[in-house]
């Protein structure tokens, strides 16, 4: 008794699945996709690609439509933009020896260094 009732729920299974199965096939062209979408939930698929990064900007870019953008000379810009600074001189200036009298020397980790005024050191 029992293994009859299986028997009938499998088969009624197996009839089930080749009915949904043989669906689309009962349809042709578009109804068949339309169908077999719906019966995956409403899936859709894009028509056409997106464009992305570079490829987007160059196809998005402005224009030159009229006569005034086409026309337009290059804005004018110093081509040389650090002459300013080199006609300034150096930013520095080397120290001669009897200027040394105001600074302190520092030797660390085998550099030199020359400060204005000598470190803090903690009273003794």
């Amino acid at each position: 008794m029992r293994s009859s009732l299986v028997l009938a729920l499998v088969a009624l299974c197996l009839g089930l699945a080749q009915a949904f199965t043989a669906l689309p096939a009962l349809f042709s062209g578009s109804c068949a996709r339309r169908a077999a979408t719906s019966a995956v939930g409403g899936l859709s698929m894009a028509h056409h690609v997106q464009f992305k990064g570079a490829k987007k900007h160059r196809k998005n870019r402005p224009r030159k439509a009229s006569l005034a953008d086409i026309n337009r000379a290059a804005p004018p810009y110093n081509p040389d933009t650090m002459a300013e600074v080199r006609k300034l001189g150096p930013a520095w200036t080397a120290i001669g020896q009897t200027d040394m009298s105001k600074y302190v020397k520092l030797e660390r980790n085998g550099n030199t260094f020359y400060h204005v005024k000598a470190p803090h050191s903690a009273a003794v």
